[in-house]
């Protein structure tokens, strides 16, 4: 009994460990990837951002480029080991930046490549680049003394998203995801760059919408917050409206506290439409003015405004998707499907046709919770 036990704890001596142990001094460290598509020359180009610890200085470590061309994802990341000196290490790779062409062509090859190769994480997020190459976001770069390393502030940027709701963040796992499922569509989180005290950096807002696997078209930053309202995906983010009271216009803000959405499908007299109901809870977070809007009159006159303002918003965003880009980004053939299942099975091989055509319902309830700190305006006397 005594040597099986011996012989059992030297066999997990020595197979104990990561399978993929990489020595970190012969390896670069990836943290960002962009990809473009040459039409001319039938070439992907590759620019990555490496992780470079400075020479002397301890701890610092900085984004550094580099790029390189192939007929495939695959051949260009391997040609850019002549470049670079080490082989690249893509574990810690946090985003893929893609160019508007790949996004309306040429996505499957990438997604392949990402998905089949062991050395990516699934959980890297999916961009669309709104310049004209997705290499600009990299190059173009020049705030290195707010961020060092794009790619992990850009990461930074997504994870953030709970609090400013205007894009949402897509893993590629999700997105592969919704390829595979029957009827709906993806989005992704388009990324631009701005110039502002003479510095040029990139910002992340809107959404990229998809049918199937090709880009058709973009969602505003107020579109997508309408969108995610839908989908019941805001985490937080601010509702500003003008209400009148009292005669007056007054400028007030809303916190989005946290919100609830459900989605059900009904079938009647042969049609099918969707039921979305929406409960919020906000708290007045700003009021532009000495009018009282946290009084019980003033208070109703904002809840109902600010009902008003969702509803029209997420109607106007569904339409939007329905006309001009006829993909269910929303998912109702999801909900349709789980819930009538025998409906489904009549419907799917229309349901392209169909999506358009669809009714929606939309009920909105805004609960507000509180005003801050206070709970009277600033009167001036």
């Amino acid at each position: 009994m005594m040597k099986k036990f011996l012989l059992l704890s030297i066999t997990l001596f020595l197979l104990s460990g990561c399978w993929n142990y990489q020595d970190i001094n012969n390896t670069r460290l990836v943290a960002g990837m962009a990809i473009d598509y040459d039409q001319e020359k039938d070439e992907y180009i590759t620019t990555i951002e490496i992780v470079n610890l400075q020479a002397g200085q301890r701890g610092v470590m900085k984004g550094q480029i580099y790029q390189s061309r192939g007929n495939l994802p695959f051949e260009g990341v391997r040609d850019m080991i002549i470049k670079t000196g080490k082989k690249l290490y893509w574990p810690h790779a946090k985003i893929i930046i893609i160019s508007q062409d790949i996004a309306k062509e040429k996505m499957i090859p990438i997604l392949d490549y990402i998905y089949r190769d062991s050395e990516f994480r699934q959980e890297v997020y999916l961009i669309v680049s709104k310049e004209k190459t997705a290499q600009e976001i990299f190059k173009r770069y020049t705030g290195e003394e707010f961020s060092s390393i794009l790619g992990y502030h850009i990461h930074q940027g997504i994870k953030s998203e709970k609090s400013i709701s205007k894009y949402t963040g897509i893993e590629s796992w999700k997105f592969i995801k919704a390829l595979y499922e029957e009827g709906i569509s993806a989005t992704l989180p388009a990324i631009k760059n701005v110039e502002r005290n003479e510095r040029i950096y990139p910002i992340l807002g809107e959404l990229a919408v998809f049918q199937k696997d090709s880009l058709v078209g973009w969602l505003t930053e107020s579109e997508t917050k309408a969108f995610l309202w839908a989908v019941d995906e805001i985490k937080g983010g601010l509702i500003i409206i003008d209400p009148q009271v009292e005669n007056e216009k007054v400028n007030v803000t809303l916190e989005i506290l946290k919100s609830k959405t459900t989605v059900k499908p009904i079938y009647k007299d042969g049609e099918i439409i969707m039921n979305i109901e929406i409960t919020t809870d906000v708290a007045i977070g700003e009021i532009a003015g000495s009018i009282d809007v946290i009084g019980k009159e003033g208070r109703a006159i904002v809840q109902k405004q600010a009902q008003k303002y969702i509803k029209n918003q997420v109607e106007e965003v569904i339409k939007k998707v329905q006309k001009d880009y006829n993909s269910d980004i929303f998912q109702f053939s999801k909900k349709i499907k789980n819930t009538m299942p025998h409906i489904w099975k009549n419907i799917y091989k229309d349901w392209d046709k169909m999506f358009s055509q669809i009714k929606c319902n939309i009920e909105v309830k805004i609960n507000i919770r509180g005003s801050a700190l206070k709970s009277k305006p600033i009167l001036i006397k």
